[in-house]
């Protein structure tokens, strides 16, 4: 693994200009054209980016770069480029370890280790269960030197990885008592997904709460378009499903997650400096599916997120320091040999007119559904590669079998299928294996993930060592 390196004006230039948008007249990645101008000597870092693209390993990165390649290919632009992402230009590399006391980790420990510096069991929000010690983060580490601080997810605001920045909890899934916490920790701004209620509805309101504590609400573009300096907001995307942003590849109106970044530079900026915490929540869940589309659209929009601190940094390189890493790599992802053919790649992959979730949708067992008009539909919506295979027909009986009736527990089922719909992910790993992308699994994988840094105190950042390092790193980079 290098440990660090000087990009050129070339490869610095390479990631693109111009507001990143997706569908066919997609532009090219926004923020950069980038010339690398930090010095050695700088100063501490005063204004702070911590990037978590949740389940993103190698693969993921690597497959959102030939992906971006193929596209570039295919609207003209035969221009070389080192680099496809703003985050694999980055001078500094390393990569870090992912267990947790568990073993393999979840979110909720991995992303402990990186907030708090200390390791804990799968489940868990930066605290030890048994002993109901609860560790402190390097964003209430940060507010209390008077750094401002936001919090910025494609999931929703009580999920694990946002969670371990401002709170504490024995099970991930107390989304009332975070909710609360989120209110009560005074961060400055929260920003896109919204609230997951818990079961029953039970619980007081956090927006209402929020309110109360001096919190503007934001639920649109125009408002958040006109935040500004010195205010405190919890900015939520006006198309939240359960909480979450919507996918990326199914193209739903209203802002970006780089959108949700850029509101919280403005309103976070000042003479304290500050703090910001940004999470792609969903690269996760599009892997959890071995929805290779859909994964490298939410790598994509995630990056546009990674170009909006990188366009802040250009303007005081000595001050701002972007680290960008991920908590645990999700699906085993591999690319083989032909999903390097760039072009054939982007042809495959873009030819997906949704995410996994908006074809399942239309799968239902039904009487009335014949097996070569699921088929039609199945390539329409994935491609041509979705051709019906024995694998696939075997799972449209499957999918046309009512629940109860399935051997859902059977460990060839859990192989094939995990949790979601058989033909959809029968149909989806055909037109997967045809652009070059396989999956082991359904779940988190222990493999070491990417870090990538630039700023003052980025040069810590490369080798390997463990999750807990980037909280040492950061912490000894603020100088906390």
């Amino acid at each position: 693994m290098s440990m660090s390196r000087t990009p050129s004006r070339h490869s610095a230039a390479g990631v693109g200009c111009g507001r990143l948008r997706f569908g066919a007249a997609a532009a090219l990645l926004a923020a950069a054209c980038l010339i690398f101008t930090w010095r050695a000597d700088a100063a501490g870092a005063r204004f702070v980016f911590l990037f978590i693209g949740d389940g993103m390993g190698a693969a993921q990165r690597n497959a959102a770069e030939i992906y971006m390649a193929g596209m570039r290919i295919s609207s003209g632009d035969a221009v070389p480029r080192e680099y496809q992402l703003a985050m694999n230009s980055l001078p500094v590399s390393g990569m870090i370890r992912t267990d947790s006391l568990s073993g393999t980790t979840d979110s909720a420990a991995a992303g402990t280790a990186i907030a708090t510096g200390r390791r804990t069991t799968n489940g868990a929000v930066a605290m030890n269960p048994d002993s109901g010690e609860k560790f402190v983060s390097i964003a209430t580490l940060a507010h209390e030197r008077g750094m401002r601080v936001g919090i910025v997810t494609s999931s929703f605001l009580q999920d694990a990885t946002p969670a371990v920045f401002y709170g504490h909890a024995k099970k991930r899934t107390e989304h009332a008592s975070l909710g609360l916490q989120l209110v009560e920790s005074g961060f400055e701004y929260f920003a896109g997904g919204g609230f997951r209620r818990p079961s029953g509805g039970s619980g007081r309101d956090p927006v209402e709460l929020a309110k109360l504590r001096g919190y503007r609400i934001i639920r649109d573009e125009a408002g958040l378009r006109s935040l500004g300096p010195g205010e405190s907001a919890i900015a939520i995307h006006p198309g939240i499903s359960a909480g979450m942003m919507p996918w990326a590849i199914d193209e739903k109106p209203g802002p970006s997650l780089a959108d949700f970044v850029r509101a919280g530079i403005r309103l976070l900026d000042g003479e304290g400096g500050f703090f910001m915490m940004v999470e792609g929540g969903k690269i996760d869940l599009a892997c959890h599916a071995n929805d290779a589309a859909a994964a490298v659209r939410e790598v994509m929009a995630f990056d546009e997120a990674v170009g909006a601190a990188l366009e802040f940094q250009a303007a005081r390189p000595d001050e701002t320091l972007v680290v960008v890493t991920s908590d645990h790599e999700t699906g085993g992802m591999s690319l083989q040999e032909t999903a390097w053919e760039s072009l054939k790649f982007y042809g495959l992959l873009s030819g997906q007119r949704g995410s996994h979730q908006a074809f399942e949708r239309t799968v239902s067992p039904s009487a009335k559904s014949s097996e070569r008009d699921g088929i039609t539909r199945a390539q329409k919506f994935f491609g041509p590669a979705a051709r019906a295979t024995d694998a696939v027909r075997m799972a449209w009986k499957m999918s046309m079998t009512a629940k109860d009736k399935r051997p859902a527990k059977s460990a060839e089922y859990k192989k094939l299928y995990g949790p979601y719909d058989p033909f959809t992910m029968a149909c989806m790993r055909e037109m997967n294996a045809s652009a070059g992308v396989t999956w082991r699994t359904f779940y988190h994988t222990g493999a070491d993930v990417p870090v990538s840094a630039y700023g003052p105190g980025s040069e810590s950042f490369a080798g390997e060592y463990g999750n807990t390092g980037i909280f040492d790193r950061l912490r000894a980079a603020m100088s906390l």
